[in-house]
């Protein structure tokens, strides 16, 4: 096993015959090959230095979503034994890759230091108000209203000084390290630093748990608690496993994850290791997450529709003689 641990994942990946979309710093992203995914977010992620992957995505049917090469290999053939395996990926390493006709050698980077490997870095940031197109942005996710002292304008750009200098916006807020957590209007989401939780504390003894900023000021906005929780947002389901421990002896602990593959498997795993936490996910049932049930709230009635309906309802009605 000692031996397998200094093979490289990326060079594993290749002669498997999968490619990273992208590489940002360190890490080089992949459609995660261990479940199904619609191809449209690279959400597994190879940190080749340091020998370790994540699906950010969340497990495959394995329940294995991040390790070594060796838990990579049990998680991309669940029906090997673990000796199997460990033959199996010695044996795919062993291979000549003049045979592999799907094979791409990957691509040589200069050493980066660990600091270096975030993408942007921080210009400055401002009140809510200021930038019309952020405020518009909050005010169609109907949060407009409860968002001052909970999220910033952050502007930032790009880190490399040979690459775009442009200076970028997005609504953000601060993790545990610090850090600006953001998301911009057209949806992209990133982090200015390394990426963490975000707390706010409030009742020790009263939790709730949110994936994003956006569904914890949907809940705000809809509850307007007179006693505040304390609320740990994950942003990403990824830490789910690093907050276990935090709030295991939490006497109240509410879950508002989304209503998805993901978001799902997080609440079972949740509910699993903390029996006496509570799923409230059925207070947006029929909506992906609790932010799209307050937009949903926000749009007006279809006046034109209920029209139409009544003619309808009314055509062919012969009037009283």
């Amino acid at each position: 096993m000692s031996t397998l641990e200094n093979i490289s994942i990326v060079d594993f990946l290749s002669r498997l015959g999968h490619q990273p979309v992208r590489k940002i710093g360190r890490e080089h992203f992949y459609h995660s090959m261990l479940r199904e995914t619609k191809k449209d977010t690279p959400s597994f992620t190879v940190w080749d230095a340091g020998g370790k992957w994540i699906d950010r995505g969340g497990p495959g049917q394995t329940n294995i979503k991040g390790g070594g090469i060796v838990q990579l290999g049990l998680a991309y053939w669940p029906q090997l034994t673990f000796v199997e395996v460990l033959h199996k990926i010695k044996e795919v390493s062993n291979l000549d890759t003049s045979l592999i006709p799907e094979y791409i050698p990957p691509i040589k980077y200069a050493h980066e230091k660990e600091e270096e490997g975030y993408k942007f870095e921080l210009v400055n940031t401002r009140p809510i108000g200021s930038n019309y197109v952020l405020t518009q942005y909050l005010k169609s996710r109907g949060i407009l209203d409860v968002a001052k002292g909970y999220l910033s304008e952050v502007y930032y750009r790009h880190k490399s000084g040979a690459g775009d200098r442009r200076t970028f916006y997005a609504i953000g807020w601060q993790n545990e390290h610090g850090n600006w957590e953001f998301s911009n209007a057209k949806g992209f989401k990133s982090s200015v630093g390394a990426k963490g939780i975000s707390v706010i504390n409030g009742n020790p003894d009263h939790m709730v748990l949110f994936e994003g900023r956006f569904d914890f000021l949907s809940w705000l906005k809809e509850k307007q608690p007179h006693i505040m929780p304390t609320v740990i947002i994950l942003n990403t389901i990824v830490f789910l496993d690093k907050i276990i421990d935090r709030i295991s002896n939490i006497p109240v602990v509410d879950v508002y994850f989304d209503h998805d593959g993901p978001g799902r498997r997080c609440t079972a795993q949740l509910l699993k290791e903390i029996p006496h936490a509570v799923d409230r996910s059925y207070e947006y049932q029929g909506y992906k997450d609790y932010n799209e049930k307050i937009k949903k709230e926000m749009e007006p009635p279809d006046y034109a529709q209920k029209s139409a309906d009544q003619e309808t309802r009314n055509f062919g009605t012969s009037p009283k003689r």
